[in-house]
């Protein structure tokens, strides 16, 4: 199936996504985001690669931000920076693996034979336990993460364990990208209490996503 549906982002997109790469059963989704004024923050990329067995595939993802956002009469500097390996066999998470530098913080994370550990600067790892069905907040495809919810996604920031709420298919609706119009699917999700938000080119991959972080603000994430 995931061989099928990387074919169907990159034909889906192919037309209107001339930055969109799809060659050697690899998938490239580079995302440009922004915040409040549409002040840039930095990028996020997805790199997808079909395995050899039904249903399987590796996720490697990048996160690149570092942005500066005023809340009252302060200002916030804010640095992620974050690599992070998902693999997926029969349609289950198999493992998972990331790095983080959150501002002055860093975090090392791993998931296998379930469960997550995730160590934050020099102290003592933390082991929890994850159900079988568990997912990293990637979100990149509407078919493994909207129409097969999960209840608890592994954060590829922290490593922990938060718990969502299933996704709400709000309708389809009309989205201008690359100056032309496409037809996207619209998601609503609570992720750990925030709201999130998905549109997606229909049963492919995610066109746009938006969330508000505690820092403030709306933050967008645009496939470029």
């Amino acid at each position: 199936m995931i061989r099928k549906t990387l074919a169907a982002v990159a034909v889906a997109t192919a037309l209107i996504a001339p930055q969109f790469a799809y060659a050697q059963n690899a998938t490239v989704l580079n995302y440009v985001g922004t915040i409040g004024d549409s002040t840039r923050m930095g990028t996020q990329t997805y790199t997808i690669t079909a395995g050899a067995k039904p249903d399987s595939y590796t996720m490697a993802g990048k996160v690149d931000l570092n942005f500066n956002i005023k809340m009252l009469l302060i200002n916030y500097h804010v640095i992620n920076q974050s690599n992070y390996t998902e693999v997926w066999e029969g349609g289950k998470l198999t493992s998972f693996r990331g790095t983080t530098r959150d501002r002055d913080d860093n975090y090392s994370i791993e998931y296998a034979a379930g469960n997550v550990t995730a160590t934050k600067n020099k102290d003592k790892p933390q082991a929890t336990p994850a159900p079988p069905d568990v997912a990293p907040a990637s979100f990149w495809l509407e078919s493994w993460f909207m129409k097969t919810p999960h209840a608890k996604y592994i954060s590829t920031n922290s490593g922990k364990v938060k718990n969502a709420k299933p996704p709400k298919l709000e309708g389809t609706q009309t989205a201008s990208f690359r100056n032309q119009q496409v037809k996207v699917n619209y998601y609503t999700m609570d992720f750990d209490g925030e709201k999130y938000e998905f549109w997606y080119l229909a049963d492919s991959g995610l066109l746009y996503k938006r969330a508000e972080p505690s820092e403030g603000g709306k933050v967008v994430f645009t496939l470029q």
